[in-house]
C-alpha cells in the first residue's frame, strides 16, 4: 500500500495534469489562431483579368475604397465562356506558394450586385513541381468553390474541405483517379471569378475581406499532445513505482533476515503452538480452525476440476450417559478411542475434524455420494462392534452428502440435516442426502 505522502503526491500530479490538459484545450479553442487576410491593405499583387485575350469583349477593373476592394465587370456574350477574374498572387514563383494545410476555413465578406447572375467562383491553384509546368498555369491543380453571396453582404464561412477539383481540369490534364483529390500544399495564386455564364451583364463586387482561418496547432494534434503527456506521466509513475518496489523489497528482505536470526530459537516452539491451535488437544483431530483453509482449497479444487467432495457428519449416540454414569475422564477415553477407530478406517488424504463435543466430521476428497455412504456404513458397523472402555455397547449416527456448486454453508448445513434425520429415525443409522439438482 502506498504511503499517505505518495498518495498525496499522486493526487497533486493528477490534478496538475488535468488542469494542464484543460488549459491546453482552451488555448487551442480560444487562441493559437492563424489568419491570412486579403483586403484593400494586402501586400499581395492583385490583377484584374478578363476574356479579351481569348477573343472576348468583357472588361474587368479593380479599384480600392479604403480597406475595400472594388471589382467591376462588364460581361459580353461575344465569347463562348465570358469571365472576369480577380487574381491574388501569393508568390511570384509558383514553387514558393502558401501551404494552406494548416488552415481550416475560408471566410468571404463581400457584396455583389449584378444585372445578371450573382453567383461567384473561387479557385485555389496548387502547383505540384512533379507534374505541373511553371510557365503554364493551366497545369496547376484547380481547387474550386462556387457560392452565391448574401444579399446583405453578411460573412460566409466555408470549410476548406468543401472545395473540390474542377472536373474539366482533371479531364484536360489526364489526372488518374488516385491523384484527383484536393491539394493545397503549395498555392501561388487565388482567383475570384464570375459565374462563367454566357450573358451580357454588369457586376460589381465590393470585397471587405477574404480571410483564411486556422490554428497553429490543430485539435487532433493537441489531443495527441495531451495523450502523449498523460502517457509520459504514466510511464514516469510506473518507473518510479518500480524503483520504489525494488527498494521496499530490498528492505523487506533485510528485515526478514533480521527477524529470522532473532527468532531462530523460537521457531520450534512457534510450530508447536501453531499445530495445537489447529488441532483438538484431546483427540488430536483437526478443529474447525484447522480445517478452514484445507476445506476452502478442497472445495475450490472440486468445483474447478469437477471432482466430488463428500462430508460425513457423525455423532456418538447417547454420549451424555457415558459422562453421567462413568465420569468425564472415561468420556475422554471414549472420545480418544472413537477418533482412533475412525482414523484407521479412512484414507490418509481424508480430513477428520472434531466439530464439537461428541460430533465429528470426515471430509473425503474425490469421493462420490455412494462411496461416502458405504464408508459411513462401514464406520457405523465397526463402532457398533468395537469394545469400549466402559464395557458398554456404543453406536453412532451418520449424515452424508456431497458438494455441488453452492456456498460451503449450504453444503455443511445439508450434511448436518442428514445427521439430524438419522437421530430422529432412531439413531445408529446412515442417512444420505444428495445435493439439489
Amino acid at each position: 500500500m502506498d504511503s499517505p505522502d505518495t498518495t498525496r503526491r499522486l493526487r497533486i500530479a493528477v490534478v496538475s495534469l488535468l488542469l494542464i490538459s484543460i488549459a491546453l484545450l482552451l488555448w487551442q479553442q480560444l487562441g493559437l489562431n492563424r489568419v491570412l487576410r486579403i483586403d484593400g491593405n494586402t501586400s499581395y499583387r492583385l490583377q484584374a483579368i478578363d476574356d479579351r485575350d481569348d477573343g472576348g469583349a468583357s472588361l474587368a477593373t479593380l479599384t480600392k475604397d479604403g480597406k475595400r476592394l472594388v471589382f467591376d465587370c462588364t460581361l459580353s456574350d461575344r465569347y463562348e465562356w465570358p469571365f472576369c477574374e480577380l487574381a491574388i498572387w501569393l508568390s511570384e514563383q509558383p514553387q514558393d506558394g502558401v501551404n494552406f494545410s494548416r488552415f481550416e476555413t475560408i471566410a468571404f465578406k463581400l457584396h455583389s450586385t449584378s444585372t445578371g447572375t450573382r453567383r461567384l467562383r473561387f479557385f485555389m491553384r496548387d502547383f505540384d513541381s512533379g507534374s505541373a509546368k511553371a510557365d503554364d498555369p493551366l497545369t496547376w491543380r484547380l481547387n474550386e468553390l462556387q457560392f452565391e453571396p448574401h444579399a446583405d453582404g453578411r460573412e460566409i464561412q466555408v470549410p476548406l474541405r468543401t472545395f473540390n477539383v474542377a472536373s474539366w481540369w482533371l479531364v484536360n490534364n489526364h489526372i488518374p483517379v488516385e491523384r484527383s483529390a484536393v491539394e493545397m500544399h503549395n498555392v501561388p495564386v487565388l482567383l475570384l471569378d464570375t459565374a462563367g455564364v454566357r450573358e451580357n451583364a454588369r457586376q460589381r463586387i465590393v470585397i471587405d475581406y477574404i480571410e483564411f482561418r486556422g490554428k497553429w496547432v490543430k485539435a487532433d494534434e493537441m489531443a495527441f499532445l495531451i495523450i502523449a503527456l498523460w502517457l509520459c506521466a504514466a510511464l514516469a509513475y510506473l518507473l518510479q513505482w518500480r524503483v520504489g518496489m525494488r527498494s521496499k523489497l530490498a528492505h523487506s528482505r533485510e528485515r526478514e533476515t533480521q527477524l529470522s536470526r532473532l527468532n531462530a530459537a523460537l521457531m520450534l516452539e512457534n510450530a508447536k503452538i501453531g499445530e495445537k491451535a489447529k488441532r483438538d488437544p484431546l483427540t488430536g483431530a483437526l478443529n474447525r480452525a484447522g480445517i478452514r483453509d484445507a476445506l476452502l482449497d478442497e472445495s475450490e479444487r472440486a468445483l474447478t476440476e469437477e471432482r466430488p467432495l463428500a462430508a460425513i457428519f457423525c455423532d456418538i449416540d447417547h454420549f451424555k450417559r457415558v459422562n453421567d454414569e462413568h465420569g468425564h475422564a472415561m468420556g475422554d477415553k471414549v472420545l480418544q478411542q472413537f477418533t482412533a477407530t475412525i482414523r484407521k478406517r479412512i484414507r490418509q488424504r481424508d480430513y477428520l475434524v472434531r466439530w464439537g463435543g461428541e460430533e465429528f466430521v470426515v471430509f473425503c476428497p474425490d469421493t462420490s455420494l455412494e462411496h461416502a455412504s458405504q464408508l459411513a456404513e462401514s464406520l457405523r458397523t465397526t463402532i457398533e462392534a468395537n469394545t469400549w472402555p466402559t464395557g458398554q455397547r456404543l453406536t453412532s449416527s451418520f449424515g452424508v452428502t456431497t458438494l455441488k456448486s453452492e456456498p460451503l454453508a449450504d453444503f455443511l448445513e445439508r450434511a448436518d440435516r442428514a445427521l439430524y434425520d438419522a437421530k430422529r429415525q432412531g439413531r445408529n443409522k446412515v442417512v444420505t442426502q444428495p445435493p439439489p439438482d
